[in-house]
């Protein structure tokens, strides 16, 4: 995979306890405790690129902006569907009123339009294209979800084996034959979406008979932690 790994372990707490055992007698878990935390990291290539554009119309009657709207709408989604590489889907519809003078003066309709492919060059394509009647009001970068499933679960076995090996090593310095765990979590932490917002600017301003311009969607970091509870024996 691409990017760098890291992996660490942290010691959170210990809660250790000298008792005298009593001969043939089995002790139970409250005793020679130590909490531990793990974790592994690695940078995975954005490669889902997602951009959101709007259809605006103005208009003095709210009743003149449907028949607008749904005919840019559906322009928009005729132009999506000769890029099968690129899935489109239009969103919420909303009308807000226009004030001057603490008066109603006008109307106001949007509609969303979400569009989002792998292909980032298809896509920029069409949002270029798009800005003829469109407006371009966001764009992101993420993981696939393969790609996503793919690293974690690779995370997960790293983080897992510095779980073990912080464990292995406390127990070592304790003095303990051995250790057993007694609890153990695993979770990933949020996935941070990178915004372009000078990309998506220059998008907003571009021609639409200029070419696309090039995108790059960067890296997101994945992290995997592991933490629980281990018995010294």
């Amino acid at each position: 995979m691409q990017g760098f790994w890291r992996a660490g372990a942290v010691v959170l707490g210990a809660m250790l306890a000298v008792v005298p055992a009593v001969a043939g007698e089995e002790r139970g878990l409250d005793y020679n405790l130590v909490r531990l935390e793990a974790d592994a990291a690695a940078e995975v290539p954005n490669d889902l690129m997602r951009v959101t554009l709007a259809v605006e119309h103005d208009a003095r009657d709210a009743a003149a902006l449907p028949p607008l709207v749904n005919a840019d709408m559906r322009w928009a989604l005729d132009l999506a569907k000769q890029r099968p590489t690129v899935k489109a889907q239009s969103g919420g519809y909303t009308t807000q009123p226009e004030y001057a003078s603490g008066r109603i003066v006008g109307w106001r309709a949007i509609q969303v339009l979400e569009l989002e492919s792998e292909d980032f060059a298809e896509l920029t394509a069409l949002a270029t294209e798009l800005q003829q009647k469109l407006q371009v009001r966001g764009m992101e970068f993420a993981p696939t979800r393969a790609t996503r499933l793919r690293v974690e679960n690779e995370l997960t076995a790293a983080a897992l084996e510095a779980f073990a090996a912080r464990a292995k090593l406390i127990a070592q310095t304790m003095g303990a034959a051995r250790y057993e765990v007694v609890e153990l979590n695993v979770g990933g932490t949020p996935l941070y979406k990178s915004q372009r917002g000078a990309e998506m600017a220059m998008m907003r301003s571009a021609d639409a008979a200029a070419p696309p311009i090039a995108v790059d969607g960067g890296t997101a970091t994945l992290t995997v932690t592991v933490n629980g509870q281990v018995q010294l024996r």
